[in-house]
């Protein structure tokens, strides 16, 4: 049995305020993300919604194997999110996409957006 069957997490377990729960959440305008990003917050999003599941709280608290990372894994969940995805991904840009959804997944949407905001603010000055 995989980690997928396991682990059963419902919507309603999830902080509505901590996790994007609709691309209309005013915290998605009101910052631009990467179009990866943006795409991949959809396709969790769109995850949740098909699966009556937690996406957020799955990613959070699955990661990849440390062999494999998201690039080679076969977690189904995983393929599943990328099925969602409407950007054609390298392995690369799906790796690099997959671990800013894990960054959200772990510490918030808002964390999220005030680490950018502050890396940005760093590589503006230079």
């Amino acid at each position: 049995m995989t980690t997928l069957h396991k682990q059963h997490i419902h919507t309603h377990d999830m902080p509505s305020t901590f996790y994007p729960v609709s691309m209309n959440d005013s915290r998605l305008s009101e910052y631009k993300f990467d179009y990866n990003v943006r795409d991949g917050i959809d396709a969790v999003i769109k995850t949740t919604q098909q699966r009556e599941s937690c996406t957020w709280l799955y990613l959070r608290d699955t990661p990849p194997s440390e062999k494999t990372g998201y690039m080679f894994s076969d977690n189904p969940m995983f393929t599943v999110i990328l099925g969602n995805m409407q950007v054609g991904h390298s392995g690369a840009s799906y790796a690099w996409t997959m671990r800013n959804l894990q960054h959200i997944a772990s510490h918030g949407l808002d964390a999220y957006i005030a680490e950018f905001k502050l890396n940005k603010l760093r590589t503006d000055t230079v």
